[in-house]
């Protein structure tokens, strides 16, 4: 069961990789309001319809939790995809995958502790290589990139607040309101924001992109990473999701034409280093005698 699990986590981290690519193209035709709207209100509609008998035992505690961690994740999403229109697809990918890295940094915020040794070498490591990936000649960081990472910003407090209430609460019932919230936010913000995208953009090419990022990039990635989760450690979990920007940066080469050159492919390792240090080095190994515990990340 523990294989299939990981598996399973495997096969979602790569189709989230490829999502970047499809949001990618999307955005050549959509805004990224409306695509994310679109997106949100789709997979809402099947996780509705899949678990229409679980939404008769939602209380008020479970929906307060779920609007909580929704209006981070809602943040998060809405601002990564516009920050995809604005920066290429394997570049979101790594600075995505940034979470892994900030969860641990804003927890220590939060508990008013310092970082572990390994947590602090991490943090700089993926740090310079943000740098090294992002900041252009003049030392200013490109508009898509920094909507990005503020978007990983967000994902990290999502995370922290759904390691939280998870224990709790029905996890699908929170995966349900999370994605509804999202839907609500990208909605308002794209009438509000941004001009109606005309009807004749959505050829068949545009309909199957959408329904693949609706079903493989939210709704079915979702419950099979919730299922994964519970067989596996959050440390195994974490590290298969380190494979995501990894997918994310070979299809946009091979599909999108990507550059990846010496800056990009030393920021981007850069950044996956800091994400292993972090996940897998010891304290121990790192620092003085009587520092031993090393920090996991629920994802």
């Amino acid at each position: 069961m523990k294989r299939n699990a990981e598996i399973a986590m495997l096969v979602v981290t790569i189709l989230w990789g490829a999502s970047f690519v499809a949001g990618k193209v999307i955005l050549d035709s959509t805004t990224p309001l409306y695509y994310t709207c679109i997106r949100f209100i789709g997979a809402t509609i099947i996780l509705g319809l899949v678990y229409h008998n679980r939404l008769a035992k939602l209380d008020r505690p479970t929906l307060l939790a779920g609007l909580m961690i929704g209006v981070a994740l809602g943040i998060g999403y809405i601002l990564q995809t516009v920050g995809l229109k604005y920066t290429t697809a394997s570049k979101a990918g790594f600075i995505t995958g940034l979470f892994v890295i900030l969860v641990p940094m804003l927890e220590c915020l939060i508990n008013r502790s310092k970082p572990r040794v390994n947590e602090s070498v991490g943090i700089l490591l993926a740090t310079i290589g943000l740098g090294v990936l992002s900041l252009d000649g003049n030392l200013s960081i490109g508009f898509g990139d920094a909507m990005v990472f503020l978007g990983a910003v967000a994902f990290s407090i999502s995370i922290i607040l759904i390691s939280r209430f998870a224990r709790n609460y029905d996890s699908v019932l929170l995966t349900i309101i999370q994605i509804a919230v999202t839907a609500v936010l990208s909605l308002f913000f794209a009438i509000t924001l941004e001009p109606p995208v005309p009807q004749e953009v959505f050829d068949v090419n545009l309909m199957l992109l959408l329904l693949f990022t609706i079903l493989f990039g939210t709704a079915v990635n979702t419950v099979v990473q919730n299922w994964a989760q519970s067989k596996i450690s959050a440390t195994s979990a974490s590290l298969i999701l380190v494979v995501e920007p990894v997918v994310a940066g070979v299809f946009g080469y091979f599909l999108l034409g990507d550059p990846i050159g010496i800056k990009e492919l030393s920021g981007s390792v850069m950044i996956i280093s800091g994400m292993l240090i972090t996940l897998l080095v010891k304290p121990s190994k790192l620092s003085p005698k009587g520092v031993t515990s090393a920090g996991t990340l629920q994802s």
